[in-house]
This record gives C-alpha cells, sequence and structure tokens, in this order.
C-alpha cells in the first residue's frame, strides 16, 4: 500500500493514512501485520477505519522498524496483511473508555461506532506528559469536551496523576455498565482490578504481546491458554478473570524464544 498522508500526532507518535478496501471494513480493535522494506514486520492497530476505503495506523517510535515507519513520507509503500483478531464488540448503554498513551490508536475508531449505534461515551485518555497524548482534538471532536477526562502524571495538561485514578472515580458512580481499555499493561491490570471492585459485567481490553505470524501458528503471544493474535487482542471479561491469564497480566511476557520473563524486560516493539 502507498502512504497517502502523514499525521504527526505528537513528538514520537505519528500516523500514516492509506487506501484499502480491506482495513477499511476492519472491526474497530483488530490489528493488522505491517511490513517495511529491509526490516520486520510489526502488528499494528488500526488507528482509523474508513470511509472511503481510508484507513491508518499510528505508530510510536521506540525501535528501529517503528522508527523507519514513523520516518515515511507520503507516496513511500509499505507491506500490509491482515485485519487479524478479534475487536471490539459492542454491548451495554452507558460506556466508559480509557485509553493510555498510542494505545488510544484502537480505541478511536471504537469511539466512533459507539457513537454511530446512538451510544455517548465518555473517554479517559492518559499519558506521562500532555506533548505526549495523542488524538485530544479528534476525540474531543467526536465526543465534546465534557465527555473526555485527561491525566497526565505531571500535571501538564488536565488532571495530574494516572488514568487508572479517573477511571476509579467515574466506575464509583455506578453510572457505566461496560468498560472499554488499552494502553500500558499496568494501566490494564489496575483497570481490571477497579472494574472487578464496581461489579461491572461488561469489560473488554485489547492487550499487546509479541506477535510474530498473526494468525495463531507460532504461538509467541501466548496469554495463558490464550494467543493474543487469534484469542484477542481484544479480551473480554471471562477471557480477563481466567487464573492463568490474571497470573500473567501486568507481571509477565514472553521473549523471542516463547519465554516467560518479567515485563520490564520485553523486547521494545520494532
Amino acid at each position: 500500500m502507498r502512504v497517502l498522508r502523514v499525521v504527526e500526532e505528537t513528538d514520537g507518535i505519528t500516523t500514516l493514512v492509506f487506501k484499502d478496501q480491506i482495513c477499511a471494513s476492519a472491526r474497530p480493535g483488530q490489528f493488522i501485520m505491517v511490513y517495511v522494506p529491509d526490516l520486520e514486520e510489526v502488528p499494528m492497530s488500526l488507528s482509523a477505519i474508513g470511509p472511503g476505503a481510508l484507513a491508518s495506523i499510528t505508530v510510536k517510535a521506540v525501535g528501529e522498524t517503528t522508527r523507519a515507519l514513523s520516518n515515511l513520507k507520503p507516496g513511500s509503500l509499505i507491506g500490509i496483511r491482515g485485519p487479524f483478531g478479534r475487536g471490539f464488540s459492542i454491548e451495554g448503554r452507558r460506556p466508559l473508555v480509557v485509553g493510555g498513551g498510542v494505545g488510544l490508536a484502537p480505541l478511536m475508531p471504537l469511539l466512533e461506532a459507539l457513537v454511530a449505534s446512538g451510544l455517548r461515551p465518555k473517554l479517559i485518555m492518559g499519558a506521562r506528559t500532555g506533548s505526549e497524548l495523542p488524538f485530544l482534538s479528534r476525540a474531543r471532536g467526536l465526543l465534546g469536551p465534557g465527555q473526555v477526562r485527561v491525566a497526565t502524571e505531571d500535571g501538564s495538561l488536565g488532571s495530574r496523576g494516572l488514568a487508572t485514578d479517573l477511571a476509579a472515580e467515574e466506575l464509583a458512580g455506578g453510572q457505566y455498565d461496560v468498560l472499554y481499555a488499552c494502553g500500558p499493561e499496568a494501566m490494564l491490570a489496575r483497570l481490571l482490578e477497579i472494574a472487578l471492585e464496581a461489579s461491572l459485567r461488561h469489560v473488554q481490553m485489547s492487550l499487546e504481546r509479541l506477535v510474530k505470524c498473526g494468525m495463531g501458528l507460532c504461538g509467541h503471544c501466548s496469554l495463558g491458554p490464550f494467543l493474543v493474535c487469534r484469542d484477542g487482542p481484544v479480551f473480554d471479561l471471562a477471557m480477563l478473570t481466567n487464573p492463568e491469564v490474571r497470573a500473567e497480566l501486568g507481571r509477565l511476557w514472553r521473549n523471542e524464544a516463547g519465554l516467560p520473563v518479567g515485563l520490564d524486560s520485553r523486547r521494545l516493539e520494532g
């Protein structure tokens, strides 16, 4: 596919827009495998899905491949396989959506789908600092400023603190019946505990592991009894509360050899 447009979301986070009918018909939360010539293939969430057959990925430059993607110009070619995996499904009537950093990417098409279904979701956006928060204008334009809350660790934008702090505050009121989330795994593990304390019946989280094949063949992305590329990346409450998943979530990652290592020791994607 040829890159049509490049958007610098924040310092180090870039969106690449391309035209592809198959990707434009994907479900929010599905991912694609993206190939950069002479480098490796990496999994990327779709950050925009249609209309006009347009789609996009949003890249954080953390390694060789993701830096190369971030430096592409309009007209550059990238290889694509997919979409793969299990996306988000719409359930409940009062959704709370929580995203951290570039983890907001797959949540943006979800928010658009929720609004198109007649729902009025509330979004909590979190980042280390305000300059690293993507999609703020897009979210406010879609939902309205009153439906978007921001938390930054340094207090440079919105509330000082973590997205999980705001999520706990919102869920304590009992006005939501479903939680959607994507972001750093420590954030997701804490959100799961908050959701269980609030007795939520519907929780969906997009998880990340070392995805190699994207089709459930190689097993590198195993999480408990599941494969993130095939059974996820979106996990529902039953999957998230599986004892093996809970034992690993926020704690363990599998390396290139498929061996469990501490989450902080994982190889950065790309």
